[in-house]
């Protein structure tokens, strides 16, 4: 399963995204880790991004309602930081 991290700068407007890294999971261990340059903050260009990509979880420091509707027709979820402490996975990388 591919889960992408949507990082935002403190320099960027609120929901502009700049960055992105996106783990491979297998079995609850990470197996890879890129890192993405996202051109545009725009919801189209954002979920085709993620269809490419294979991604079926989206974690962001915001929540766009219109991204998580046209996500979750994709099969992709998408979810706010908040869920990362629940996430067991993730546990790991929260000190």
């Amino acid at each position: 399963m591919r889960i992408a991290l949507l990082l935002r700068s403190k320099k960027q407007p609120k929901n502009e995204i700049g960055q992105a890294v996106v783990f491979d999971v297998e079995k609850d261990k990470v197996v890879g880790v890129e890192n993405e340059t996202l051109q545009s903050k725009d919801v189209k260009t954002l979920t085709s991004w993620a269809q490419a990509k294979r991604i079926k979880e989206i974690y962001s420091p915001f929540i766009d309602e219109q991204l998580r509707f046209i996500c979750k027709a994709l099969g992709i979820e998408v979810r706010g930081y908040d869920e990362l402490s629940d996430d067991r996975l993730f546990q790991t990388f929260i000190l």
